[in-house]
């Protein structure tokens, strides 16, 4: 046994030292990778700890203000205003809620200025999977300007979008009846047959109910 293990070591010494060599040679960039990776570990905890929540907090308080002008119909202010409008929000935190709920706000304020590419433009950035409500809304809205824009097909998907975002009394009612006329304004009847007879159907009680079931008897008077 005690030769079979002096025939073996010289073979284990062996690999150990290629193992060595290798490390010796290779080291440094072995080295090297590891930093970075701890480093770029470290950024990102700085950055989701520290560096966004301030963002965050500096937005949350410059939209603050840019709503309240908003909402006094200033909306040229709301736009515009100097370290509290919502395209300086938009455009300096984008990557933060407030920053993303001020791109809404900046094609809102465009479609009611009458300024449908940059209402179509701002409200294309808006991440519509944060706000259930708003989200919908957006679609809505972005389809409007498309619209205006002669962007039809565009706009004819969105609407349907729209329609479909989600579930509830606040916006569904609304969405529906809008995607429902414009399919019937683009010549598409059975599409918006099936709107207005949804909007019926899921929210009878809405005040857009009455609307729906008048355009469905003229859209199906038409057939």
């Amino acid at each position: 046994m005690a030769a079979e293990k002096n025939l073996n070591a010289p073979s284990e010494l062996s690999q150990l030292d290629k193992m060595q060599n290798w490390y010796e040679e290779n080291g440094r960039i072995i080295n090297a990778a590891v930093l970075s990776i701890l480093a770029i570990i470290l950024l990102l905890i700085a950055y989701t700890n520290i560096y966004k929540p301030k963002q965050e907090a500096l937005a949350q308080d410059a939209i603050f203000k840019a709503q309240y002008w908003f909402e006094q119909d200033s909306i040229a202010k709301s736009l515009n205003d100097p370290g509290n409008g919502f395209l300086e929000i938009a455009n300096n935190f984008g990557n933060t809620k407030a920053g993303n709920l001020a791109k809404y706000y900046a094609g809102l304020s465009y479609f009611q200025l009458g300024d449908y590419p940059n209402a179509e433009k701002y409200l294309a950035k808006f991440n519509v999977k944060n706000d259930e409500v708003l989200g919908g809304l957006a679609l809505g809205t972005l389809a409007d300007a498309q619209m205006e824009n002669a962007n039809r097909d565009a706009a004819l998907k969105n609407y349907k979008k729209a329609a479909n975002f989600s579930d509830n009394e606040a916006s569904s009612p609304f969405l529906l009846l809008k995607a429902g006329l414009a399919y019937d304004y683009a010549g598409k009847s059975e599409d918006a047959i099936k709107f207005l007879k949804t909007l019926e159907d899921k929210y009878p009680n809405s005040s857009e109910a009455s609307d729906a079931a008048k355009y469905l008897a003229k859209i199906e008077a038409s057939i």
